[in-house]
This record gives structure tokens, sequence and C-alpha cells, in this order.
């Protein structure tokens, strides 16, 4: 018997705590299991169970596919998604790209560039690269049947084109959706919610440049006086032996790269750094 759908609910399979909370504060009841998500026949039961209550899911086959980083390069290969090969170079600029999909439709809603200094949003191409690069990674959700959810994928910008290097289902790694919200006040995580309830987002264009940094430990100031420096948007402090990281705003590529390293150096206490740009 069905549920009564008027209660939003969402399915998560190995749920992120991230869209965990999320649904806590959107008031979203979420249903969730804890599997082996290459193993396509213990998925079958539950995705039905979750189908049949009138959850939004994925195909198990969907979900074991952008398991595998193996059989995402298989399907990328067999079909011919990345122009000559699939082989990049060292000097090839590398690209995420965060997704939001429902109902089998892609939106590429972030595209991140990883720089010597950290990570940029939005990545500096073209809007004839970026159409590219937005058109081959919806493709491969397309091959894999991915329905429902957010969706990180790596790519590496060659000569010959775009070439798909990974993808898998999920939100991007932190500091991915600080970064993205910094620069257009996308919530990622709030985005995908709604998406893994049945629902539309609205595509958010990032209004400026966001640059995030992760910076080493140990720091000599603490989080809240790094949180306090100018154009600091997000600060995440270091738990030895890990990194921190912080997300600055800035109004170009060029500005976000002196700024994370003039906060990189003061943070660090580097006394040879930069002068802070203001």
């Amino acid at each position: 018997m069905k549920e009564h759908n008027d209660v939003r609910r969402i399915f998560l399979l190995n749920p992120d705590p991230r869209l965990v909370r999320q649904a806590v504060r959107a008031g979203v009841q979420v249903r969730s299991i804890r599997t082996d998500a290459t193993d396509e026949a213990a998925l079958r039961a539950p995705l039905a169970e979750a189908a049949e209550a009138g959850l939004c899911v994925n195909p198990a086959r969907a979900l074991v596919v952008l398991s595998a980083p193996a059989a995402v390069q298989r399907l990328v290969r067999d079909n011919r998604l990345s122009p000559g090969g699939t082989e990049v170079a060292p000097g090839d600029l590398r690209l995420t790209v965060e997704t939001l999909s429902v109902h089998g439709m892609h939106q590429a809603v972030a595209i991140v560039a990883r720089t010597p200094y950290g990570l940029l949003h939005p990545a500096p191409l073209t809007a004839d690269t970026a159409a590219e690069v937005r058109a081959v990674v919806t493709a491969l959700l397309d091959l894999t049947g991915y329905q429902y959810g957010p969706a990180h994928s790596s790519v590496a910008l060659t000569p010959r084109g775009p070439v798909i290097t990974g993808c898998r289902s999920g939100l991007g790694d932190d500091p991915v959706p600080e970064l993205v919200k910094a620069a257009g006040g996308l919530d990622l995580a709030a985005g995908a919610v709604e998406v893994l309830a049945g629902r539309l987002v609205d595509t958010v264009r990032p209004n400026r440049f966001a640059a995030a940094a992760l910076i080493s430990p140990p720091w000599r100031l603490a989080e809240a006086e790094v949180g306090g420096l100018p154009h600091v948007r997000y600060v995440s402090p270091p738990e030895a032996p890990h990194p921190g990281h912080l997300v600055v705003g800035a109004d170009s590529p060029d500005v976000a790269a002196r700024r994370v390293a003039s906060l990189r150096a003061l943070v660090v206490g580097d006394d040879t750094r930069p002068g802070t740009d203001r």
C-alpha cells in the first residue's frame, strides 16, 4: 500500500550526512538504506519498496555503474564520449562538474576549475567550451540511466575537447558546496533535496568568482579571526592532521588567486607573504 503523498519524502542510499541535515532543516522525511552500491541484486528489493511507496529512486543499474570508476570509464570509451580516447596530460585543465537530476533531466549547476592554489568557481571557460563540458557530462548521465539526485563528475580539458575522467552520484566533497554558494548563492544540498523529492530547481548563475584553498595545520589564526578577514566567505578550521579550508570572493580569477595567496600566508604565519589585497 502506498504511503500518503502529502508529506515531502526522499530516498537516500548510503546517506550523506549533509543531505540528511538539509532534509531535517527543510522538513523533509528521509527513508534510507545502507548497502553495497556495487551489488545490483542487493539494490533491487529496497529500491522497489521505495518506488512502491511513491519515492523517487534511481535504477539499480545506474547506481552500480556510478559506484564503479572502471564501469564509468568503459561507458565513456564504448560510447566515444571523449574525443581521441580518455588519456589526459599533466598540463590539461582539470574541472569538476556538479549536476542535479530530476525525472531524468540533468542540470549542470556548477563547473569548478582546479588551479595551482586551489579551486575556482566558475571555471574561466568560454561559453562554447562550458557548453561542451555540460553536454558531455549530461550525455554520460543519460547513458547510465541516472534519474534523481546530485552527481559529481571530473573532466579534463584537452586540446581535443573535454575528457570525462570520473563520475559518481552524490555531492562534491567539501569545500565544493561552500564555493558554489559563495559564487552565486546556490545551496547544492538544498537543491539536491529538492530533486530527490521530484521537484525542479531553478538554475542560479554565479554573479562573482569564489576560490577555495586547503591550508594545512597549524594555523596561526583562530577560525573566528580568519572568518573576520576581508573577502572571506567560509572557514573550516583544520583538525590535525587534516587541513582546513577557506573560501574567498573576488571579481576576477586573478584577484581570487592573489587573495588566496595573501590569506594563506597570513593564516600560516609566513613572513614573506605578499600584501593583502583589499
